[in-house]
């Protein structure tokens, strides 16, 4: 963006924001603005704090309680606001059931993919927001028109603040593969490019340390990540979504010769005892503590970055030799290795922040997001404040760190929780500014987890935002089928992952086929490629 323009606009963000939020102007000055725009009335509400209720659709996201962290703290004396997380009880679609079926929805909801923004949009219970997006710049200038314009309803209104979008150039993902340093060296470090490769490396390490997991993945899901490796531009999403892409057309998994492949190869690697065997029931603690003793040969999981950052950090101190490193993905044979995907990015964002019409004040909560999206705001959300750890910004905009968090332990620095509580996150700009910070530290002191994605996964990420918000809404013919079809899927699964033979792996994916066709998938292939085709339009700007 022009540099002009840039200050332009957040000159105007920060003003605005800092008028709604913070309640910063006299009095006089904020009661004749409100005169100048017929509603004198305003002034003396936006004086008042802003608290509003929140809920995230996600039994895995336990911040801490606002207030309670530097960050929170900071943002409840400067810009007045206070968020009360309501608690999933460890069932998070449960209580969002009960509390639709009550009509007591909280003022905001974190909603994750799926069907139930269009169901809350269909009951009229979510505000429409682009009556918002002039006064209030930062979502707009930050996301852009086509990132906005993939996540609009059906009705062309857009009801949502995208988290986690993804603009210009970049891509992100988490995940990967990474290999335990020492018992890798130990092994005399062999060629690990193919899944040749790998399949002999977990069966040596199998051989030669009894006690260690050769291939720990955290869940199903990390299973489906080898899926990649068997067919160059598909990512884990298509075994998740049950479908995959074949020219124009959309089919499904059960159909396509590389996901039998793999099926074929993973359930080997199962009942072989070279992959994780509680790999449907463990909880991620369960895989961060096997990490963490270095109990692992390889790990593969969708979030790996993240969860081996801790344990790595841990067998370093122990050990310089020990830790973990990423490594390439693997590919079958004869694939090009450039073009393995086990990570994607859809940059419509992986979380959709809706205002319920419960909200007793919609505008100024949207400013707050709209604030806390902007740059200023992920400065503040995901780093700290100002004065904490850093104190100047570098001539993008990036916060510089200073001697306390240069000096500071790793570990001691997680347990401040200074990002929990970020919302309406702009990937783009937080994985720039962690580029940065970390570059201006020697290379023993970089952060695993920045280095894991600079190195590895961002650069095997693909782009699936063709394929956003596809989910039929879950009342409808297609939302009730595809429901149908994933149980089919989701059983068939596991049963092809426990087999005891390439025959009965063969015969259960047959029979899976046979059945989700039965219970009517083409009719959601259908649904799925119309919206595609439409988001292609979008994407390219049509």
């Amino acid at each position: 963006m022009n540099k002009k323009k840039w200050l332009t606009c957040m000159l105007t963000a920060v003003l605005t924001c800092s008028t709604l939020l913070a309640g910063c102007g006299s009095d006089k000055d904020e009661k004749k603005a409100a005169e100048q725009n017929g509603n004198a009335g305003e002034a003396a509400s936006k004086d008042q704090p802003l608290k509003f209720t929140m809920y995230n659709f996600d039994d895995g996201w336990q911040p801490a309680a606002w207030g309670e962290t530097v960050t929170t703290k900071w943002i409840q004396e400067n810009k007045k606001v206070t968020v009360d997380y309501l608690p999933t009880n460890g069932n998070a679609k449960q209580r969002f059931n009960a509390m639709y079926a009550s009509g007591e929805l909280p003022d905001v909801i974190a909603l994750g993919p799926g069907p139930e923004l269009d169901r809350l949009i269909s009951e009229g219970q979510v505000v429409e927001l682009d009556s918002y997006l002039d006064k209030y710049p930062n979502l707009k200038k930050s996301a852009g028109d086509m990132i906005l314009n993939v996540n609009r309803s059906d009705d062309g209104k857009l009801y949502m603040v995208p988290d986690w979008y993804v603009g210009g150039d970049h891509l992100n993902g988490n995940g990967g593969y990474a290999v335990n340093r020492k018992i890798y060296k130990e092994m005399g470090s062999p060629k690990l490019e193919t899944t040749t490769d790998l399949e002999n490396y977990l069966r040596a390490v199998k051989a030669k340390y009894p006690n260690v997991i050769p291939l720990e993945v955290g869940g199903p899901y990390d299973i489906k990540m080898l899926y990649s490796a068997f067919k160059e531009n598909t990512p884990p999403y298509f075994v998740s979504r049950m479908f995959y892409p074949d020219g124009d057309m959309v089919k499904p998994i059960t159909e396509d010769p590389a996901f039998k492949e793999f099926i074929l190869f993973a359930s080997r690697l199962y009942r072989d005892k070279l992959m994780t065997q509680d790999v449907f029931t463990q909880k991620s603690d369960q895989m961060i503590e096997k990490l963490s003793q270095g109990r692992v040969a390889v790990a593969l999981n969708v979030n790996l970055s993240g969860r081996a950052r801790v344990p790595n950090s841990t067998l370093r101190a122990q050990d310089p030799e020990g830790g973990y490193e990423f490594i390439w993905p693997v590919h079958k044979e004869g694939l090009d290795k450039n073009k393995i995907y086990p990570n994607y990015t859809g940059r419509e964002g992986g979380g959709k922040i809706v205002i319920t019409k419960n909200a007793k004040d919609p505008e100024r909560i949207f400013a707050y997001l709209d604030w806390a999206t902007s740059d200023e705001g992920q400065a503040v959300l995901f780093f700290g404040p100002p004065g904490f750890l850093w104190d100047k910004k570098d001539e993008n905009g990036f916060p510089l760190p200073n001697d306390k968090y240069k000096s500071m332990d790793k570990a001691e620095l997680d347990k401040l929780q200074i990002a929990d509580n970020i919302m309406a996150g702009n990937a783009t700009w937080v994985d720039n500014a962690k580029v940065a910070r970390e570059n201006l530290l020697p290379e023993a002191e970089r952060d695993f987890q920045t280095m894991a994605q600079v190195n590895v996964a961002w650069k095997t990420s693909m782009d699936i935002t063709p394929f956003a918000n596809t989910d039929p809404q879950g009342d409808s013919d297609e939302g009730i089928i595809q429901q149908s079809v994933k149980d089919i899927f989701d059983e068939a699964f596991s049963k092809m992952i426990y087999a005891k033979s390439d025959e009965e792996v063969v015969s259960i994916l047959n029979k899976a086929n046979e059945d989700m066709n039965k219970a009517g998938f083409p009719k959601v292939l259908e649904f799925v490629k119309k919206k595609w085709q439409d988001n292609l339009s979008k994407v390219n700007g049509k």
